[in-house]
């Protein structure tokens, strides 16, 4: 493995935990990876052990996620708190932020709220907002259920690819899923559900790229679109992927970051 470190801070809302590589490298803005509702930091596991050879990479997982605290609350603003408490106890002045899902969504709401720290946005999968979806619905099912066999039910078709191996599926499901309760995933998905930040993104001055999967059925292409016109960014269809690209082609999605984030940097 490579020299990929875990990490504690303390936020707003209780203790955050995630993962760096890279901090000894001296050259280009570093890269904050921020992962979408119902994830944790392992979705960029792979990204990040490609990418801390080149600068300095860190992942969190957001209050509610992974082994952070559960205190919410749980709107895009609190998720940006999260990501600058980390960026501070690291001493990251500027990054460019690399959002999958509802992350993306989060790079525009910190985008917005403070440029001075952003360099740029790359958001995979990503929605301003989430129209004709059943969320009550969504919720009564969830209760039933619990939350392992709702989400072993909803991830294979709605965040992979066919044909998506099943070890990589069983990351997800356990990142959805190991320590959390249903009420926490409840209020989590609820707030992510019902929330809408395209007057942010319209706010935004960063360079941004907005990239979506072929086979993306939580956050389609025309919900990746709609989001680029609202940022004045370019969009980008990735052949063959589904909503968690990061998990299906952790090589691409490194060289994508690679790849973007030299075009916006001066040289």
């Amino acid at each position: 493995m490579s020299d990929i470190e875990r990490f504690e801070t303390r936020g707003r809302a209780g203790r955050l935990s995630g993962v760096l590589g890279g901090r000894a490298r001296g050259s280009g803005v570093p890269v904050v990876f921020i992962h979408g509702i119902n994830m944790s930091h392992d979705v960029w596991s792979g990204v990040l052990e490609r990418s801390s050879s080149e600068r300095f990479v860190v992942a969190c997982d957001l209050r509610g996620h992974g082994g952070s605290d559960r205190s919410g609350p749980y709107g895009a603003e609190d998720y940006a708190d999260d990501v600058v408490s980390v960026m501070d106890h690291l001493k990251i002045t500027r990054a460019h932020l690399v959002g999958t899902s509802f992350g993306g969504v989060v790079a525009c709401v910190l985008a917005a709220r403070a440029a001075e720290r952003v360099a740029s946005i790359l958001a995979i999968g990503s929605a301003l907002r989430v129209d004709g979806l059943d969320v009550e619905g969504a919720v009564a099912a969830l209760r039933a259920a619990g939350v392992r066999a709702f989400f072993a039910g909803f991830l294979p078709q709605a965040s992979f690819a066919p044909g998506t191996d099943a070890a990589t599926i069983e990351r997800a499901l356990d990142a959805a899923t190991l320590g959390r309760d249903v009420e926490t995933v409840v209020a989590v998905s609820t707030t992510a559900l019902t929330n809408d930040s395209t007057a942010a993104a319209r706010a935004v001055r960063a360079p941004a790229l907005i990239v979506t999967g072929e086979f993306d059925a939580t956050c389609p292409v025309a919900a990746g679109q709609a989001m680029a016109k609202a940022l004045g960014a370019e969009h980008r269809v990735l052949p063959g992927r589904g909503h968690v690209a990061s998990l299906e082609d952790p090589a691409g999605i490194a060289r994508l970051v690679s790849e973007y984030v030299s075009t916006v940097e001066p040289r």
